[in-house]
Order: C-alpha cells, then sequence, then structure tokens
C-alpha cells in the first residue's frame, strides 16, 4: 500500500532558498507487519541466498550480558501479539494466566535445548533488510546490481566500529546469477533481543531531506537556528524539516546530538555516505509530525512494526563509500 509523508509544517525553502543545493533524496521504507516473500523487499523477511554461497557469519566478540535465546524473542513476540488480538476483541485475560503461559514459552525455547551449542563459535547472522532495486530508487550502483540485503549479528560487540551495537555485513546481487536458492539458512541460538527485527513488507517513498544544521556553512546554520528561535521552536528544523524519521536509505547523516560531528572517511580517503539507516521506531513524539497521512487518527500503533532498539532508543546508521561496494563501511550512532 502506499504510504504518504505530510507536507512539512515549514516550506524551508522560501526563507532558504540555498538550501536546495544541498538536498538528497532518501527513501523511507515505511516497514509494517507482513509475510514477504524471497522474491519482496522486506525488513526481516526472507532472503534470496544462492544455496552454493556459505551464509555469513560473525567471529568477533561478543558481549552475552543481555542475550537470550532466539527462538524465544520471536515466540514471545507472537505470542504478545496474539495476546494483543484477543483483549482487543473483548476477551477478558486473567493475567495471573498469561504470566504463566510466558514463564512456561521461557522455559520450552530455554538455550538448555540446544546442547550443541558453542559459544566461541562464528555465530550466523540474521537478515535485516532486502531491497531491490526496483522498489527502492536511488541504490549505488544500479548498472551492475538489483538487489542489495542487509544482515547483521544480533548481539553487542564490545569491539567494533560502534561499541555495543549489532555488526553489519552486506551482499550486493544481480538476481539473474542466483541460480539455486537456500531455503533455510542457520539461525543463531542466542541473540539480543533488541536487534531482532519483525518480518516486515515496506512501503517505500521517496522524500527530500536537508543536512543537519551542524554540517551546513556557518553563515547558513546560524541564519537557520535564528529562524526556528522564531517559531519557537527548537527542533524546527532538524526533526520537523531536515530529517525523516524511522527505516530508510540514502538521505542525510543523523543529527549529532551524542557526540561532536566529523567527517565519515573511507580507508582510501574518500568521504562515506549514508546508505542505511536502523532506528529505534518509526516516530515520537517529537516527530509525529511525519506519520503517513494514510494512517493519521492511528496514534502510536505503527510507531514500532519492527521492534528494534539501539542503545537507549538511537538510531544506528551504516556508511559506504562510494569509490567500491568492497570498501568496509562505517557506522555511527545518533
Amino acid at each position: 500500500m502506499a504510504l504518504t509523508t505530510p507536507p512539512r509544517p515549514y516550506d524551508i525553502l522560501a526563507p532558504f532558498p540555498e538550501l536546495a543545493a544541498h538536498s538528497r533524496s532518501a527513501v523511507r521504507l515505511h516497514p509494517r507487519l507482513g509475510n514477504p516473500g524471497v522474491d519482496e523487499s522486506s525488513l526481516g523477511g526472507p532472503v534470496l541466498w544462492p544455496a552454493d554461497e556459505p551464509w555469513p557469519t560473525c567471529d568477533l566478540e561478543h558481549e552475552d550480558c543481555s542475550d537470550e535465546p532466539f527462538d524465544y524473542v520471536r515466540a514471545e513476540r507472537e505470542y504478545l501479539r496474539d495476546r494483543d488480538r484477543r483483549q482487543e476483541q473483548g476477551e477478558k485475560l486473567d493475567w495471573e494466566v498469561e504470566r504463566q503461559r510466558l514463564h512456561q514459552l521461557r522455559l520450552e525455547h530455554s538455550s538448555d535445548y540446544h546442547p550443541d551449542y558453542d559459544e566461541d563459535a562464528p555465530q550466523p547472522l540474521i537478515s535485516v533488510a532486502q531491497l531491490y532495486y526496483r522498489d527502492v530508487p536511488g541504490l549505488p550502483w544500479p548498472d551492475r546490481y538489483d538487489l542489495l540485503q542487509v544482515l547483521w549479528c544480533p548481539r553487542d560487540h564490545p569491539d567494533c566500529d560502534t561499541p555495543w551495537n549489532p555488526v553489519f555485513q552486506l551482499r550486493w546481487r544481480r538476481t539473474e546469477e542466483v541460480a539455486e536458492r537456500l531455503n533455510d539458512p542457520p539461525l543463531p541460538v542466542v541473540c539480543s533481543g533488541e536487534y531482532v527485527p519483525n518480518v516486515c513488507v515496506v512501503n517505500p517513498e521517496v522524500v527530500t531531506e536537508y543536512p543537519n544544521a551542524a554540517d551546513l556553512p556557518d553563515s547558513l546554520a546560524k541564519r537557520i537556528k535564528e529562524w526556528a528561535e522564531k517559531q519557537n521552536l527548537s527542533s524546527a528544523y532538524n526533526w520537523n524539516v531536515a530529517f525523516a524519521p524511522g527505516w530508510k536509505v540514502m538521505g542525510h547523516g543523523g543529527i549529532w546530538g551524542i557526540i561532536d560531528p566529523y567527517p565519515i572517511l573511507c580507508d582510501c580517503g574518500a568521504e562515506q555516505l549514508p546508505l542505511f539507516t536502523a532506528p529505534s521506531g518509526e516516530f515520537d513524539g517529537g516527530t509525529g509530525s511525519w506519520q503517513p497521512i494514510e494512517e493519521a487518527g492511528t496514534g502510536y500503533s505503527y510507531s514500532d512494526p519492527v521492534e528494534v532498539t539501539i542503545g537507549r532508543g538511537y538510531t544506528l546508521q551504516l556508511y559506504y563509500c562510494p569509490e567500491s561496494e568492497n570498501h568496509t563501511g562505517r557506522t555511527e550512532m545518533f
């Protein structure tokens, strides 16, 4: 279905026409719970993977303080969605019974049921996104690829580019080169539940983004700050105009706040560009103006369909080098 971002509360190009030269297109993915097939773009869904290609693993050090059985995370989510449906349909719930059911569910999916599990062995990654170029315009190198797959290790990594976060891997493909498909990829035994995305269909929409005020020329940034103060809303530019919240590809970088701005550079010296954004939800109280027109009046029903949480509600952004798909991408948390 089509999901449409409402017009921005402010026509930012009227007072600042020079911003047009700094604009970039981003694609909001608008994920919603669903049952996508392997030939569809999705978040957390099945991926088109060659049967003769090894499934990727992670051999980095893992922090296990927040780990829990992967099977349990998915079973618990399914149970809670069913419980919510029953309650919405008017069923009067016995909360002690519900608590006991959840406890039993955890026992049934305990990692003790995997006696051969080797915590020191490389861990299987999980699919985060599968994006067909036909659905998501603007992805890099369309002359060579028609499919981008984003995977990550759903555990905390104390020693990585952005510590205490999942770690990405990418696969760029031509679908015509995939002959026999892998039907049952391996899954991890344990994970951090906050890094396991629900299976979602996507509803891509192209929007225009502008740079963080901290990344603009000083004179322009100063004028925008003065303009925002006149609106009696310090976030008028960053949150209501410049950056679309939620799961998206391309566009601009995040809103500097946790750390000071710095250029994200590749080892080759080129500036890396945003490729994929994994947020903690689609919108919140400060970004409600981005809620799709078609879902107006639904409150927070669709504010977090993917149920991934980055840090304490932050956003993890993956960057790529425009010089080569073989150069290692960077990540940053905003």
